[in-house]
Formats: structure tokens, sequence, C-alpha cells
């Protein structure tokens, strides 16, 4: 590092020549968040405003952090230089994005002010590079790829650019969760009722009192990766999947060819995508449980699991890795969002459905296994439902007994691997389940089911996916109602009791266990929301004829007539209900 040039700029300064300000690929996407920015708008309006003098911008310094460079002798165009940003890539981008607003919102009130567009010129000299070519996104003196260029582009110059890159770009774009749009919407937020002397003044502040410390480093001496993952522990931590992008690629990084971005376009990006920006990293420790001894934990362990299991990896690896990220997308999206992602097969697609309603999240890795093992064609069609179906009633019956569900994390992810070659796969599994002690037998899930109290406000979904399949069960000729307009539970017995249900229930109202009765699945129904905010405490006799005919539960106990409702009522039919539930969730053995 050549301490001798280490010096204090300003923004004005570093953008006033043609020059890209590269992010590498070794640095993460724009991740500055509202704190950041709240922290800066802070330093501005409640420092360095506040301390002005004369309007003298470069009198006011306000240190803004170092920002390392590394200049490179290879640039796109022989008038610019290119340097590399080491440190200090949130703050430049967030500097150089801001001078792209405030010249949009200027350009908005050119209207009011002859000053407006004067200084829109002074402000695009500082914005854009002069340089011509076939390609627009030479003229962006903040460079990054990650999906960050193109929203970069569209932000800072208001238009989309003339670029063989664009049709690429726009489809890595995550315009929801992208950061820069997010700062675009807290920028026109706070600057609402701004005038054009007030973004004028905002824009001074940015270029003249706002000082960075300059530090290059030398291309021939300094190790820029090694150095930037030194920095960035003082800074905004890598997450987990952005040191494995960084470890997976850095076989195949090349400056001269750019093989790495197209790999990364193509695959990395590309199954983010797909998955979603906030269940990649999820979607990541699933994928590499897969065959483990125990599903892999959160954060950067997953990062520490693939690094321990690829010390030395080839370039090879790195891109068949690539293509396994990518590949096993659509199956972890079969499983979490089994209905805005549905696998192909009707049958499969219900039993994923029904298991993702137990949200039992650990046995995701073993899920993704045997739809790959179907797809591959080591499981046959049979094969591959019974061992969901197996699944889904343990899981059912695993809930309902409340039992401990720890153990699943080392039970599931090596599962498939010990029994697909067994000929009984539906014997096999449920052998391992009783070896290990998951096995949830009859007597323990019916006693559970008579006392489990099902309505819980954390599991509503779950006590509807149970209610639903109980009314599917009981529904003549399997002519099924649309359950999304019959989605709301109802309890026959109020979960609050009035003056009138106290004298109704006589005794049982100082029944000890009564709250825990109310939410079992004797006293549960489905209606519709509209219906169910109408029963509230009305009399049960009332409720009785008010009730609707297309849900089975709610048609069974018109016609049982029982006469009146307590403690006793709920649990004989609760009892019912368990005969039911063991037909619906019985073992295939």
């Amino acid at each position: 590092m050549e301490e001798q040039k280490i010096i204090s700029r300003r923004f004005k300064d570093i953008f006033d020549t043609n020059v890209r300000y590269e992010i590498p690929f070794f640095q993460r996407g724009y991740a500055w968040e509202k704190k950041q920015w709240e922290k800066l708008w802070e330093d501005i309006y409640e420092e360095i405003l506040p301390a002005l003098e004369n309007n003298n911008f470069e009198d006011e310094e306000h240190f803004f952090g170092p920002v390392v460079v590394l200049e490179k002798s290879n640039a796109p165009h022989p008038n610019l230089k290119r340097y590399l940003i080491i440190d200090g890539q949130q703050r430049i981008t967030t500097i150089y994005i801001l001078l792209g607003l405030i010249k949009k919102s200027l350009n908005n009130l050119s209207h009011l002010s002859s000053e407006a567009q004067n200084y829109c010129a002074e402000i695009d000299k500082l914005l854009s590079n002069n340089v011509s070519g076939g390609d627009d996104y030479l003229k962006l003196k903040v460079f990054s790829s990650k999906g960050d260029r193109y929203p970069t582009y569209k932000t800072v110059f208001q238009e989309n650019p003339t670029s063989p890159y664009l049709a690429e770009d726009q489809q890595l774009y995550f315009p929801d969760t992208n950061k820069i749009d997010l700062f675009v919407k807290f920028y026109d937020k706070k600057t609402k009722n701004y005038n054009v002397q007030d973004l004028w003044q905002l824009y001074q502040v940015l270029t003249k009192s706002l000082t960075i410390v300059w530090i290059p480093l030398d291309e021939k001496k300094d190790d820029a990766q090694a150095i930037f993952e030194s920095l960035n522990d003082a800074g905004m931590p890598l997450t987990a999947s952005e040191l494995l992008c960084n470890y997976i690629f850095r076989p195949i990084l090349n400056d001269n060819t750019n093989e790495h971005e197209k790999l990364h376009n193509e695959f990395w990006l590309k199954a983010r995508k797909e998955v979603g920006e906030n269940n990649f990293e999820d979607y990541l420790i699933n994928l590499f449980s897969i065959g483990e001894k125990k599903r892999i934990g959160q954060g950067r362990r997953m990062y520490v699991h693939f690094k321990n299991r690829n010390k030395k990896i080839t370039r090879d690896k790195a891109i068949a890795t690539l293509k396994d990220i990518l590949e096993n997308a659509k199956y972890y999206n079969n499983i979490k969002q089994p209905l805005k992602y549905p696998h192909k097969d009707g049958r499969i697609k219900n039993l994923l459905y029904n298991i993702s309603q137990t949200n039992m999240t650990s046995i995701t890795p073993f899920l993704m296994s045997v739809l790959k093992g179907y797809e591959l064609n080591n499981l046959t069609d049979v094969e591959t439902i019974e061992l969901l179906q197996e699944t889904y009633v343990l899981l059912v019956r695993s809930k309902i007994a409340n039992r401990r569900v720890t153990k699943f994390d080392t039970f599931f992810p090596s599962l498939l691997s010990e029994i697909v070659n067994e000929p009984d796969k539906p014997r096999a599994i449920e052998k391992k389940f009783q070896t290990e002690g998951l096995w949830v037998s009859n007597q323990e899930f019916e006693d559970a089911f008579l006392t489990k109290e099902l309505y819980n406000q954390r599991e509503l979904n779950f006590a509807r996916h149970i209610l639903q399949e109980l009314d599917k069960h009981l529904q003549d000729y399997k002519e099924y109602p649309d359950y999304s307009t019959i989605n709301t539970i109802e309890h026959i017995l109020p979960q609050t009791l009035d003056n009138h249900w106290k004298e109704y229930l006589n005794e049982d109202a100082e029944n000890p266990n009564l709250k825990i009765v109310i939410n079992t699945v004797g006293n549960l129904l489905l209606n519709s929301s509209p219906a169910n905010s109408s029963f509230g405490q009305k009399p049960y006799s009332e409720k009785l004829n008010l009730y609707t005919d297309v849900s089975a539960l709610s048609r069974q106990l018109k016609q049982d007539k029982i006469p009146s409702w307590n403690i006793s009522e709920i649990n004989n039919r609760s009892k019912r209900l368990a005969e039911n539930a063991l037909n619906i969730w019985k073992w295939k053995n």
C-alpha cells in the first residue's frame, strides 16, 4: 500500500473526470438500508448545515470514511481511468445515486426556476463520462455487476441504456427488493417538499463538505480480495451466501474474459431470482444438507460447511456447483410454494401442499432429494407418492401428539440414501421411523387428538388444514366445496363467555379444563369470514340454525341434533372426529 499517496478528497474531485469506479466481483451488491440512509441525512441536517457559515461548504469538512481503490491498467475505453473499489463501495454508490436523484428533482422543477437547468448541467458533469462507444454503460462512473448495474443506470440517467447487456440485466433485476430502488423511495419521501435551493444545498454538501480518505493500492503488490476481506469485518459483514459466492468463483475469476460475470448471471443470479432473494440462503442450507448427517445450521455455518467440504475447489467443481444450485431451485420452489410453483404431477403437488401446512421445515433436504430422485427416475411415481404420504402422516401425527421434532435435523437429510435401494420403500421408511423413536402409534395419535388445543393463533394454517381434511373426508361423493370461501375457524362454544353462556354451561363454566376444551377439535367448525363474525355469543340453538350446509362438519353437527352443548358433548364429538382422523392419517403398513 502506497502510504505517501493517501490524501483527503471530496466527491466533486473524484467524479470530475472520465472514470469508472468498478465494484469488483468479490464485493456484494448495494446493501445499505434505511439505518445507513437515515444516518447520512442526520449528519447533513443536524451536523453539517447547522455549523455552516456564509455557505462556505468546503470549510465545513465532515469525514465520511475511507475509500480504498486499486487502479487497473486495462480500462474498457482509452479515455477512461479504471479503479476497483476495495472499500467504500456503499458510500461512493450512495453519493453517486444521490447526485442522479438530485438532478432528476431539479429537472422536474426547471419550469419554476431558470437556475434549475444550470444546476442540472453542472451535476451532469459529475454523473456522466464523456466517451463514445456502442454501450451506454460506459457513461456510468460507478459500475457494478451483480444485478445493480441496470437500476443504477436507470436511476442516474432516468432512461434505459442502449447496451448489448440490457436484456440480460433486466432479467436479473429484482424491482421489489433491489436496494437501489428502495433508496429511491427513501429519497423521494425525504425530499418531496424540497425547492430548487434546498436541492442545490444538498448537492453542495455532498460534493464539497463530505470528505473521504483516498487510499490507493498497488496493482502489482497488493492482493485486493485479501485486503477487502480483512476490511469487511469492520463494516457490514458479508452474508453467508455472499461469502459462498466469492469462494465458488475464485477459481473462475478472469479479468480478461469476464467469464465469471456470465456464469454468475446464468447460474447464481438466476437461481437467486427463482427462489427469491429472501429465501436464497435457506435454499442453499437445504441443498447442501442433502445426504449429510445433520441439517446445516443458519448464518455463516452454511459457508463454513461448504468450504470445509471443498477446501481446494477447482474450476470444474465450481462450475458444477453453480449448475447444481440452479438445477435444484425448482425442487425447493415445489416444496416451499407448491401452489405458485406446482409440481407437474398433481398428486405430488397436493402432497407437497399438505406437507407445507405442517410448517415442518427441517425435512426440506429429504423432500428435495425425493423430488430429484423422481426426476432422475431413481424413484417411480408410486414410490415417490408413497414416501411423501408416509412423511406427511408422520408430520401430522407428530404435531398433534406434541412430539419433540429436534431429531428431524439429524434424521431426514440422509434418509433417502438409506432406503433408496429397498424394494418396499414405504415399509423401509416406517421401520426407520420406529427404529429412531419417531413413530406415533394409532393409540397415541387418537389420545392426543382428543385433548390437543388444535386452535392456536401461531398455528392457524395447520388447524385450518386439519379441519379441511376432516371436512373432505365427511363430504358425500367426495364433492368438495371451495374451501377458500369457508376458511375461518368457528368456536361453537365461544372463546369468551358472556353471562348467557355461563348460565347455560352451569358448573362446566367453572371447569378448570374449559379453556383447553374450547380449543379442541370437537368445538371447532369451518365457516365463511362474514358469517363467522356474526355468530359471536349467539346461543347454541341459534348458531346451529345459522351454520352453513356447505361444510360437512357443520352439516353433520346439525344432523346429529345434539340438544345442548357442553364439555361432555365436545369430548364426544372429538372422539368421533378422531376415528375419522385415524383413517385420513394412517400408516400404509
